[in-house]
């Protein structure tokens, strides 16, 4: 049950309490007032443990990012390689082929020089992806890191407001019990269970 549930539940305990005639008290059952409130104070822990939860999801988002990016050069290196151990054996095999040794020599420097800049223009391309992948992906762990603040910011505001309610309406009952003790004609006859309630 979440944390606003158990908050809501806690009022109702309020709500359902008997009126005291002309007047705008009521009367609590202090026990289940207090069961509600413990349910709370439990579920809080939880509520924070949630939102640093969304924090550590910026860690994973990084690793994530770098793995990718990792492949992406291993990727980039091993087609590259692949490019020059073809190139290699097209050169070797023409110049032993062809009678003409100079211009298949020509025609093979030609070859490798174009196969190196292909090579370099993927590994230049790998690294402007994988630098974008990173800044994405600090840019979304950035997000998540603002949202789960002002997620855990408001969570603990709306907290912080319904128990100093909820503490105000205990305090008031107190005071008003000590303000009319005495009094005969809103003290009836108590019994067990009647010492168990609280005016609020």
């Amino acid at each position: 049950m979440s944390i606003y549930k158990l908050i809501d539940r806690l009022g109702l305990v309020v709500e359902e309490s008997q009126s005291i005639p002309w007047s705008s008290y009521k009367l609590v059952n202090i026990e289940k007032f207090y069961d509600q409130l413990e349910l709370v104070m439990s579920k809080l822990p939880q509520e924070i443990k949630e939102a640093t939860s969304i924090l550590n999801q910026k860690e994973e988002i990084l690793s994530q990012a770098q793995i990718k990016s990792d492949k992406v050069l291993k990727d980039a290196q091993k087609q590259s390689d692949e490019l020059m151990e073809n190139t290699q054996y097209k050169v070797d095999k023409m110049v032993k082929d062809s009678e003409i040794l100079k211009k298949i020599e020509q025609e093979a420097e030609k070859i490798k020089r174009s196969i190196l800049q292909e090579a370099e223009e993927i590994r230049m391309k790998a690294l402007k992806e994988s630098e974008e992948m990173r800044k994405k992906a600090y840019d979304e762990a950035e997000n998540v890191k603002v949202g789960a603040d002002q997620y855990a910011e408001s969570v603990l505001s709306s907290l912080d407001q319904d128990l100093t309610n909820a503490l105000s309406i205990v305090r008031n009952g107190q005071k008003h019990l000590t303000s009319t003790k005495g009094n005969s004609r809103f003290s009836p006859q108590t019994n067990g269970r009647d010492k168990e309630s609280a005016i609020v």
